[in-house]
């Protein structure tokens, strides 16, 4: 039994003298990777940069799309009324306030 408990204690005292070699070459090798390492976190930010923008786009789309759905509507609608009030009918019952009255019999063609 002492064996092996002198055993693991060797193998404990290995292995944080291991892990603190390791832990000394990751450091060194985050100092030599480091350029690399700032290249892809500008990447990110710049894919999450592009993201925001896409959605702030993609709302001013929607917006806009409404906005043109209504005034096409309003167009519609105004449309129709000048139609409406295009008429003869209309026309003819507008101008009766000033006294002109539509004609009954056709106009009299005058030649030279």
């Amino acid at each position: 039994m002492e064996e092996t408990e002198k055993q693991t204690e060797k193998s404990k005292g290995n292995f944080w003298s291991k892990a603190n070699e390791a832990s000394e070459i990751g450091f060194m090798s985050l100092f030599t990777n480091l350029p690399f390492i700032l290249f892809l976190i500008g990447l990110g930010v710049i894919h999450i940069a592009n993201a925001h923008l896409a959605e702030n786009y993609v709302r001013d789309i929607a917006k806009k799309e409404k906005q043109v759905q209504q005034l096409r509507w309003d167009y519609l609608f105004t449309s129709s009324e000048m139609m409406k009030q295009s008429k003869q009918s209309s026309v003819a019952g507008l101008v009766e306030e000033y006294g002109i009255k539509p004609l009954r019999i056709p106009p009299n063609i005058v030649e030279e």
